[in-house]
C-alpha cells in the first residue's frame, strides 16, 4: 500500500474511534439497582428486574433506541461504583452528595409515594382516616426502617420518635402484633410485603400520601455518556409523560406478578 493511502487510512480510523469515543451512545449505558429493594428493583448481577429496571429498560430500548444493560447490587456498592465511573448509572434521590460525582436528568423518572399502614379496625386507622397529619402520628407508636433517609428527615421535622425496624417487613409485623400503630414507607413495597406475608386480612395501607422521593436517573461525570445524553433522555421522558404512554408504562408495571 502506498505511503499516502497508508496514511489516509490511519488518519480515518483515528478519526472514527474518536468520534465514537465522543458519541454519547456509541456503546451500551449500564444502570445498577438495588438488588434487595422489591417490587422496585430485585435480584443480584445481570438478573435484576422489579419497577425500576423494566421501567429505565423500556424507556432507553423501546423508546430511545438505547443498548442498555440493568445490573443489580447491594446499594451502598451501586452508590459507589456509580462515583467510582466503574457503573454508567443509577436512579435514586439526586441529593446533595451524589451530585457532586453525578448528573442529573430534569425529568423525575418514577416518584415514590409514602403512605401509612395500619392494623384494620384499630384505632390508628380511625384517627388516621379522620385526620392523616403529621400531629396525628406523633400520637402513635411509629414504626420506620434502618437506613431510610427520607423517614429520618420526616421524623425529625415533624417531631417523630420512631421505633426502628430492620426492614419494612419488620414494620408490618410488629404492627400486624400490636406493637406499633403505623408505618410510613412507599406503598409499593408495603402493598406488596403485605400480599407475599399474606397479611391482607390484617393489615390495610391508608390513601393519603405523607411525601415523595423524586427519583432521576443519574449518571456518572467519569462515564462516556454526557449531558446531551441526558438532554435527549428528558426529551423522550417529556413526550412520553404527554402523550400518555409514561402513564400506561406506570401501571403495567405495578400490575405486574409480585415475584
Amino acid at each position: 500500500m502506498p505511503v499516502f493511502r497508508r496514511y489516509l487510512v490511519s488518519s480515518l480510523t483515528a478519526v472514527t474511534v474518536s468520534l465514537l469515543a465522543g458519541t454519547s451512545w456509541a456503546a451500551n449505558l449500564t444502570v445498577a439497582f438495588n438488588s434487595d429493594w422489591a417490587p422496585f428493583s430485585k435480584g443480584p448481577a445481570e438478573d435484576v428486574g422489579g419497577i425500576l429496571p423494566d421501567l429505565v429498560r423500556e424507556i432507553l430500548s423501546r423508546h430511545m433506541d438505547t443498548p442498555v444493560d440493568v445490573v443489580g447490587y447491594p446499594w451502598a456498592r451501586v452508590q459507589h461504583l456509580v462515583e467510582k465511573g466503574k457503573i454508567d448509572a443509577f436512579v435514586t434521590v439526586p441529593t446533595a452528595q451524589r451530585l457532586k460525582y453525578a448528573l442529573t436528568s430534569k425529568e423525575d423518572v418514577y416518584k415514590v409515594e409514602m403512605r401509612p399502614t395500619v392494623k384494620r379496625g384499630s384505632p390508628a386507622e380511625k384517627s388516621l382516616t379522620e385526620k392523616p397529619t403529621p400531629a396525628t402520628l406523633r400520637t402513635l407508636r411509629y414504626c420506620d426502617i434502618l437506613g431510610n433517609g427520607w423517614g429520618k428527615s420526616y421524623a425529625a421535622k415533624n417531631g417523630i420518635t420512631p421505633i426502628i425496624g430492620r426492614k419494612v417487613v419488620s414494620c408490618l409485623r410488629m404492627v400486624q402484633k400490636g406493637r406499633v400503630d403505623v408505618t410510613l414507607q412507599s406503598s409499593a413495597v408495603s402493598i406488596r410485603e403485605i400480599a407475599v406475608e399474606k397479611m391482607e386480612q390484617d393489615l390495610v395501607t391508608l390513601p393519603d400520601v405523607y411525601g415523595q422521593m423524586s427519583f432521576t436517573l443519574l449518571v456518572s461525570k467519569k462515564s462516556a455518556f454526557k449531558q446531551d445524553f441526558i438532554n435527549r433522555f428528558d426529551k423522550t421522558l417529556q413526550r412520553m409523560k404527554a402523550d400518555g404512554s409514561y402513564d400506561e408504562l406506570i401501571i403495567r408495571l405495578h400490575n405486574a406478578p409480585a415475584n
